[in-house]
């Protein structure tokens, strides 16, 4: 069997979209930080179990490419 390169973690398992979101969220902003997933996170924020930090963090960046500072 090969192995995949660079696989992470949440590779291994087939998980729900919302719980691959969630996954994402626990590590944000180390992962997770171009604009097509945190808009996602974004659009998902309330079903998320993450701490309020990280969706603060969420909702900051999410607030910055809305303002086009971050692509």
């Amino acid at each position: 069997m090969k192995k995949k390169q660079n696989a992470i973690f949440w590779d291994y398992k087939k998980v729900s979209k919302l719980k691959r979101l969630e996954r994402i969220a626990l590590f944000f902003p180390q992962v997770g930080r171009d604009k097509k997933t945190v808009i996602e996170l974004y659009r998902h924020l309330d079903k998320l179990s993450i701490p309020k930090a990280n969706k603060k963090l969420i909702k900051f960046y999410y607030k910055l490419i809305k303002e086009g500072v971050l692509d």
